[in-house]
């Protein structure tokens, strides 16, 4: 692929991102009556329509970006199991800091009408799997991070820019939670990228990472 050929794809999926915003928050939130602190899920879901249609548009497939079998089961496990556990640590010991650091205000959590609400809870334990685990890794850690790199002639200078550019585009995301929530995201984004790269570009393991992450942090709100 040519620089110019990245260019026009990221390009065209962060258009899809902004178009996703624009949409929920001016006009179907609004007539929905949804407040500012919910997610727009739909951005992510217009990325990865659009990297999906580019993809099919150049002849190839996710294959090509890593969601393939692991070439070994049980690095890929370990991988996974390394990923969470970094996760872990960095909530456990990054995150209270980085909330002092920021002083953070706070915010209604958008998830709170799901404790005690199995279906809301079911609901969006999927989303966290199927828009978070999916999509979110195939487009971040798969299509973009890939992209960006290819816009460098130095392989290392692309990765590394590469690995810093989805972070900081996926913590953008996260800007209607305020600043701690785009700075914590991006990190987790950092993190995602950097094993994507150290488990051979599978994107399998940071799947599985972040759809059990969603689905315990949501467990913890469902049964509180």
């Amino acid at each position: 692929m040519t620089r110019r050929e990245a260019a026009i794809d990221i390009a065209i999926v962060v258009a899809a991102i902004g178009a996703g915003w624009a949409i929920t928050r001016l006009a179907l939130y609004p007539a929905l009556g949804i407040p500012d602190y919910f997610p727009a899920i739909l951005r992510p879901i217009l990325g990865f329509a659009a990297a999906c249609a580019l993809l099919y548009r150049r002849g190839a497939g996710w294959g090509s970006l890593g969601l393939r079998k692991p070439a070994n089961a049980w690095i890929a496990i370990a991988g996974a199991v390394a990923l969470y556990a970094a996760n872990w640590a960095l909530s456990r010991w990054a995150l209270p800091a980085l909330a002092e650091l920021v002083q953070p205000t706070q915010q209604p959590s958008f998830l709170g009408y799901i404790r005690g609400n199995f279906e809301a809870f079911a609901l969006w334990v999927a989303i966290g799997w199927i828009v978070g685990g999916f999509m979110e890794e195939m487009l971040f850690r798969g299509f973009l991070l890939t992209r960006v790199s290819q816009l460098f002639p130095d392989p290392a200078a692309g990765l590394a820019v590469g690995v810093v550019a989805q972070a900081l585009l996926f913590g953008a995301l996260h800007l209607y939670a305020g600043t701690f929530a785009f700075l914590f995201a991006a990190i987790m984004a950092l993190t995602s990228g950097i094993f994507y790269l150290i488990l051979g570009r599978n994107l399998w393991p940071l799947i599985a990472v972040h759809g059990v992450w969603n689905s315990v942090a949501m467990w913890g709100v469902y049964a509180r």
